[in-house]
């Protein structure tokens, strides 16, 4: 939303952590003495079973995005409850999901308390071929997360990454609040990053993101991170998708993204926390940042209108909505 009433929200950023339930649900519902606690976990287990069902002939990324977002958010809600009861359900959600349900189905399984179910099930997705590079990252890292085996002698490599090189992809972040819930209800998006591809190191898979942080984390300002669980903020926050501009780029254009992203984590250059300098030259904030790599490679993610006079700053949910799902 461009306009006052962007800007005086915007001059209230501050850490918006989603509200999560949290107890001791167990599964069957019938079992759950507290009415409260199993309407809580029957509405999230049904939102994800509306949106799974309802998706018919539109593919994996329909119209309907409020549905899909809300979905993402009652997997992410269902993870943080962790019941052990409830792999039974995340792993029937997975058979029917698309990679970015998949990827945050994996970490909502990985934090399950004491699931003795998670780990194998895990491990089967960090082994097999037929899974994307970058959600087999995922099952290394949640496998690690929880302490079972997460290396492989024999690794089958990724036949693709699932994400293609040079991708924006999204997660919530510090403006999560402010974009998300007070101009947006509907795209809870507050940060950005350049997918740089994966990479099989020591037996695992891992993702390379390069993406701009604030300067207190650690390490802060534009860097390059190798796990998925740096780029959702220490699994905070979901994981939104994919996306690239309306005109895709060209191979040439995702080598020349890809470079410059890697190139600039190496330069130790600065978070703006003011947003004034969001595209550099030295200091950015995180949707800045990728724009400038965009920008370089002669594409622009969003319309300059959002980056000047009642528009500014930009912010992350606009560059989502400017852009476009980009799938296989």
């Amino acid at each position: 939303m461009n306009g006052a009433l962007k800007k005086l929200t915007l001059s209230l950023l501050f850490f918006s952590v989603p509200i999560y339930a949290s107890g001791g649900i167990t599964e069957p519902l019938s079992e759950i003495k507290d009415p409260a606690k199993a309407g809580e976990l029957k509405a999230l287990l049904a939102t994800v079973e509306i949106y799974m069902s309802s998706r018919g002939n539109k593919g994996i990324y329909e119209d309907n995005l409020k549905a899909r977002l809300k979905a993402i958010d009652s997997i992410w809600s269902l993870g943080e409850i962790g019941d052990p009861k409830l792999m039974n359900s995340l792993a029937k959600f997975y058979a029917e999901a698309d990679d970015v349900i998949k990827l945050n189905l994996i970490i909502s399984m990985g934090k399950l308390k004491e699931n003795g179910k998670s780990g194998p099930y895990l491990f089967n997705i960090a082994a097999s071929a037929q899974e994307t590079g970058a959600v087999r990252a995922a099952a290394f890292e949640m496998l690690e997360h929880i302490g079972y085996p997460s290396r492989i002698a024999d690794l089958t490599p990724p036949m693709n990454a699932g994400i293609e090189d040079g991708d924006l992809i999204y997660s919530g972040g510090l403006a999560g609040i402010v974009s998300g819930g007070w101009v947006s209800p509907d795209l809870p998006i507050g940060h950005t990053g350049i997918f740089a591809g994966t990479e099989v190191k020591d037996g695992r898979i891992n993702v390379v993101i390069g993406e701009c942080v604030p300067n207190f984390f650690n390490p802060g300002g534009v860097r390059n991170v190798y796990s998925w669980k740096a780029f959702t903020h220490q699994f905070i926050y979901p994981y939104y998708g994919n996306r690239t501009t309306q005109v895709k780029p060209t191979a040439a254009q995702r080598g020349q993204i890809v470079k410059l992203a890697l190139e600039l984590g190496r330069k130790g250059y600065k978070y703006s926390n003011t947003h004034f300098s969001q595209k550099g030259p030295v200091e950015f904030d995180c949707v800045g940042y990728t724009e400038y790599i965009y920008e370089q490679a002669g594409l622009n993610p969003t319309d300059d209108s959002y980056e000047t006079g009642f528009g500014w700053p930009l912010t992350p949910w606009e560059q989502f909505i400017a852009t476009k799902p980009n799938t296989l």
